[in-house]
């Protein structure tokens, strides 16, 4: 079965805007965080502030890596 068509890309491909859609695994590995970290600051109870800048597609939760609301968030915990 081929799960790549031409009229479908694969979500972790870089979109027109530069982002690239991910799951929580791979933003977790790519900040060296517990996965279970991520989701903690995906959850409607984290006080807004704290949570991560997600696109949620019904119960899937997706990271828009490169995008300038994801950086800018990363950006102020730095602080």
């Amino acid at each position: 079965m081929n799960l790549e068509t031409s009229d479908v890309p694969l979500m972790s491909q870089t979109r027109g805007n530069g982002a690239e859609l991910i799951d929580s695994v791979e933003l977790a590995a790519r900040w060296r965080v517990p996965e279970s970290w991520i989701r903690n600051h995906t959850r409607a109870r984290t006080p807004q502030d704290e949570r991560i800048p997600c696109v949620r597609l019904g119960r899937y939760v997706r990271f828009e890596w490169g995008s300038p609301r994801l950086s800018a968030w990363l950006a102020q915990k730095r602080h």
